[in-house]
Parts: C-alpha cells; sequence; structure tokens
C-alpha cells in the first residue's frame, strides 16, 4: 500500500520560540527594551573604581550605623534625578531620613521626582513596587531605596508578641522572596533597588578559636549575595579617619572607607576612600576640591617635594586657554592647594570636569 504524503510542513526553531514569545507575553521580558544608563556617586575616587557609577539592578549597602550607607544612596538618588523621567521613592522603613539630610544631599523635592513611602510592612512595600515597575505606561525610570531591609516586617509578625516572631530569620526569607520577585524586572526595565542593611560582628561558637572583632557578616541572607550587583560595606570610622583644620584640632571632615564586597567588573575586595566635608549643603557634602588634589598627585599633574606642590606647567597653560584663569603654580602642602580649589571654584570645576571626561571614555 502506498504511503500518503506528508503535507505537514516543518516549523523552525526560531518561529516555535517567536510564536512561545507572542503567547506567553506576560511571563518575560524578551520584548523589553533595556535601558543602560550609568549613575555616579558624586565621589570622583568612588566612581573611578566603579566604572563610573552604578547601573540598574540591585544595589546592596551594608554598615554600622553612621557609616555613610544612607548619605550614600542619597548621593546617588541626586544625581538619578538628574536622568530623563526618572523619580527617586524612598521607602522609609526606620526613622533616620531627615530634612537637613535632604538638604544636605541636594535633592529636588518635586512631586515628580521625589516621594517617600512611610511603612515597614514587607507585603505593603513589595506590593507598591510591583505596581510602579509593572504598570509603567509613562516609561518612567525609578530609583528605589529601602532604608532599611532589616526593619521590613511581614504583616502576620506585627500581631505576633516577640518571641513568636522569628525576626533574624524572616530577614533573609523576606529579602529571598523580595529579590526572587524584583531582580530580573529591576535590572531589564531600567530601575535601580538600593538596598541598606546592617551587619553584625560573626560569632565564634568556637571558644579557642580567635577573631578578628571587625569580621562581620550582612544581614539578609544568601539571597542578598546572589542577586545583588554591587555589595558595598561601609566601615566604621576611626580618629585615623578624621581630616582636620591647620590647628590640628578642628574637624572639618572625614574619609568615607567603603569595601567592595561584590561587584561586576573585577574589584570585588577593593577598599575606597573618599572625603566628606563638614557644613556643607546643597549635593556638595562630598569633598570633591580633596578628590581633585589628591588625583592631581596621583596622575603626575602636580608633584610634591617636601611641603610644597608643583603643578605642572601644562596644566597651568590648559587651564588658563580654557577658563582663562591663572593658576597658582606652587602651593605649601596639601591641605593648601585643597583651600586654593575651594576659594578658586571655577578653576577646580574645570579639572574636575577633565577627570569626568575620562571617565565616560573608559
Amino acid at each position: 500500500m502506498r504511503k500518503k504524503k506528508n503535507n505537514i510542513e516543518s516549523v523552525s526553531p526560531v518561529d516555535q520560540i517567536n510564536a512561545y514569545l507572542e503567547n506567553n507575553k506576560g511571563d518575560h521580558y524578551n520584548f523589553e527594551e533595556e535601558r543602560d544608563y550609568t549613575v555616579s556617586s558624586g565621589s570622583l575616587l568612588l566612581d573611578i573604581e566603579m566604572g563610573g557609577g552604578i547601573g540598574p539592578g540591585i544595589i546592596r549597602a551594608s554598615g554600622i550605623t553612621e557609616g555613610g550607607k544612607t548619605s550614600c544612596a542619597l548621593a546617588f538618588g541626586k544625581n538619578f534625578q538628574k536622568e530623563e523621567n526618572s523619580m527617586v521613592v524612598y521607602i522609609k522603613s526606620e526613622g533616620r531620613l531627615t530634612d537637613d539630610m535632604i538638604l544636605r544631599a541636594g535633592l529636588s523635592i518635586d512631586k515628580d521626582k521625589w516621594f517617600v513611602y512611610k511603612s515597614n510592612v514587607y507585603e505593603s512595600v513589595i506590593t507598591l513596587l510591583r505596581e510602579l515597575v509593572h504598570n509603567n505606561d509613562s516609561k518612567r525610570r525609578y530609583m528605589f531605596i529601602i532604608d532599611s531591609m532589616d526593619s521590613l516586617v511581614p504583616k502576620a509578625d506585627l500581631e505576633k508578641s516577640p518571641e513568636e516572631a522569628n525576626r533574624v530569620a524572616g530577614g533573609a526569607l523576606l529579602s529571598s522572596d523580595f529579590l526572587r520577585k524584583m531582580a530580573l524586572s529591576m535590572t531589564t526595565k531600567g530601575h535601580i533597588c538600593y538596598l541598606v542593611s546592617q551587619v553584625r560582628s560573626k560569632v565564634s561558637i568556637n571558644p579557642y578559636e580567635r577573631t578578628d572583632a571587625r569580621v562581620t557578616n550582612a544581614s539578609g541572607g544568601n539571597a542578598l549575595l546572589h542577586y545583588s550587583d554591587w555589595i558595598l560595606e561601609f566601615q566604621e570610622r576611626y580618629k585615623a579617619d578624621i581630616i582636620f583644620d591647620k590647628d590640628g584640632k578642628t574637624a572639618v571632615g572625614h574619609w568615607c572607607k567603603v569595601i567592595f564586597k561584590k561587584t561586576p567588573n573585577e574589584k570585588t575586595g577593593l577598599v575606597v576612600k573618599y572625603p566628606i566635608r563638614y557644613g556643607r549643603k546643597e549635593g556638595k557634602s562630598i569633598w570633591v576640591e580633596a578628590e581633585v588634589a589628591d588625583m592631581m598627585l596621583q596622575w603626575d599633574m602636580a608633584k610634591k617635594s617636601g611641603a610644597w606642590v608643583s603643578i605642572s606647567d601644562d596644566l597651568i597653560e590648559e587651564v588658563k586657554k580654557e577658563t582663562g584663569e591663572e593658576m597658582k603654580n606652587q602651593h605649601q602642602g596639601f591641605d593648601n592647594l585643597r583651600k586654593y580649589f575651594e576659594e578658586n571654584d571655577k578653576i577646580g570645576k574645570y579639572i574636575f570636569s577633565k577627570f569626568r571626561e575620562v571617565l565616560k571614555k573608559s
């Protein structure tokens, strides 16, 4: 008996995949146009090591109280607001954010650029974030700052006694659940989620084991380690980190120290220090004049000989050509060079922009 000819045309794998994607649009992000961009920290020294700053995805900042976690988040937020159609949503789950902190950071409090959601109920927070990310017809870019993850509590736990609610395990479970649901959509749709968490000293159960007191574990469990693009751990501040005035007694700033615990650019383990200037507002608390002075020495734009710092002739000529300003060629000490840039804002800003251009090209 003669076999019938099979008239069914074979379908290519590509056509099969495309048909599946079309029929299951709600289950994937393949039709999403990925939005990639970089947001500066405001610090030259930090940005250089971060490849310009942070991009869409999960950023985790951990550390002790007053280590700089929230201030760094707000500095990123200020620069994120410069992005087109952008908005910073700050989840205030504990009581640290103040009007003075917002003023120091220089954030715009315009209703289309800044919103504070005051809640420590986990379900409420994740519902808000999912609503803004998934129902976003205006294609707005969001930066979510959750300060802090440790303060979020499941609604059911709010009604339990302290003995019933296992807060330590709960924190890890919440982090895992949150990141499983939000990590991919955050990155693909071009949003940033900056998670603040605490660190705890590692406790050894072996009484004969010697442990460095500064060895720490961050809260939140292994999920934060897995899903985060960046993990920044802010270090404790010691006397050696304080920047004093010429009198050696008046504290005018300090060096903020950050360890890169996880990075996408092969710099895990690096320690970065950047200077903070006290008493400044409107986003100027990062001491860029000190960074410019420091980087000029590193990049051979200036040389130190004894107590004196000499500026290269090429830079003096370039500054004159580009700004019309005469730059002083010798300065007695690093402190005076730093102060010179504070008093000669036009010159300082030009050299700062010069470093920024190098960053953009790298």
